[in-house]
């Protein structure tokens, strides 16, 4: 039996790697990715999902608030059989249609050298393999939460289209739904950063103007109070960061928390700010000597603050832009983006990839075997996933603070 060549052995242990990592999404995320994907993995909001064109929820239309109509009253035993609130109704009141949010596909080489390294083999692998699949998640996290490829840190957000058909703007290809997207899109001059984005035009494949309850919320920190279309003064909304009261943010923050809470699931779970609007969270509430008990509790230990039944945290990669202020593309108005979020909803679906058994349910597809860079002395194995975000209860209980000028 001849002995394996170098190549091979790499090759092989390249495999068992990516294959050990990619079965365990659940782990792969918590230690790998950032805010977001370790809040999805806690949270079991990551799905294994089979190889489609798209990821489609059920949707419901409404009429007049009342999703399946009013119920009939009526006393038992009546010969007429009329009941006494006759609200009976041949309308059908099935599912009507689908919102759908497209798979996308991301691809990347790992290198290696064609020489075999000094030292064990089996330890250089998988540090090489864990810091690719580590780079490939915070690239991810950095993806849906901007809507674009890493760059500076400070770049604005931009909105990405869930599905084929959708307008202002279309479907990029590569690209699968972005969270300004999810907390923005299809609503009356409310986009973030566009003018143009109404009811009238699609996310997901769903018109506002046909179910409303597809839209989330708006709330001005100045006048702590919901909007409903496109500020066409801003800085009658704003308050600079230095400024905001307790009252304002406090106010703001619970009066979106309660109009955006329809039931124990389709609530608000989370809001996410930039690191700046986090630390002048706690000033005020340490000015009101209101740290919650856990705060106390894990001072200095902790990164979020629990308030009003949810849990309020920050990201490195949300900053002030003018692009989180909706409806408005002009300079001079950089706002910090406060994002309310429900875990109940949101999720994130990769597909089942197999592995080498084929009897797992990774995500990372492998490939080909490992091949030599032309004209170069290293070594490249190719993978690829397909994954997309997605909400499965509508999107009535997101929501966005804006006004806190940077």
């Amino acid at each position: 039996m001849a002995i394996p060549t170098y190549t091979q052995t790499l090759d092989n242990m390249v495999s068992t790697a990516l294959d050990t990592y990619s079965t365990d999404p659940v782990n792969c995320l918590t230690d790998s990715g950032e805010k977001f994907l370790t809040a999805a993995a806690q949270m079991g909001r990551l799905f294994i999902v089979n190889d489609a064109e798209a990821v489609r929820h059920p949707m419901r239309y409404e009429d007049a608030g009342n999703p399946m109509g009013k119920n009939a009253l009526y006393k038992p035993d009546i010969t007429s059989g009329t009941p006494s609130v006759n609200v009976l109704t041949d309308t059908a009141a099935e599912i009507l249609t689908l919102s759908r949010f497209h798979l996308q596909a991301a691809t990347r080489n790992i290198n290696f050298p064609q020489s075999q390294p000094p030292g064990n083999l089996i330890d250089y692998v998988s540090s090489v393999v864990r810091a690719n699949m580590m780079t490939v998640m915070n690239q991810e996290e950095y993806l849906f939460l901007l809507g674009k490829q890493p760059g500076t840190v400070n770049s604005a957000p931009e909105l990405r289209a869930a599905a084929f058909g959708d307008s202002d703007p279309a479907i990029a290809d590569g690209y699968p739904a972005s969270l300004p997207a999810i907390m923005s899109m299809g609503t009356a001059n409310l986009g973030f950063g566009v003018n143009n984005t109404t009811t009238a035009k699609s996310f997901a494949g769903i018109k506002v103007s046909d179910i409303p309850n597809w839209a989330p919320k708006f709330f001005s920190i100045k006048t702590r109070g919901e909007v409903t279309s496109g500020p066409s003064v801003p800085a009658t909304h704003e308050v600079a960061l230095s400024a905001v009261t307790g009252d304002d943010m406090f106010g703001t923050i619970q009066n979106a928390i309660l109009v955006s809470t329809y039931s124990e699931t389709e609530r608000p779970t989370h809001l996410y700010t930039s690191i700046q609007v986090f630390e002048r969270f706690l000033q005020l509430l340490r000015a009101e000597a209101a740290l919650p008990d856990p705060v106390m509790a894990n001072m200095g230990k902790t990164g979020t603050i629990p308030f009003a039944g949810i849990t309020i945290d920050w990201s490195r990669y949300l900053n002030a832009s003018v692009d989180w202020v909706p409806g408005v593309v002009t300079t001079g108005y950089e706002h910090h983006p406060l994002l309310g979020i429900n875990w109940n909803s949101l999720r994130l679906n990769t597909v089942r990839a197999g592995g080498i058994g084929n009897e797992s349910i990774g995500f990372i597809q492998q490939i080909g075997g490992l091949q030599p860079h032309p004209m170069k002395t290293n070594l490249f194995k190719r993978i690829e996933w397909k994954r997309c975000w997605s909400v499965d209860n509508g999107r009535r209980s997101f929501f966005s603070i804006f006004g806190i000028k940077a």
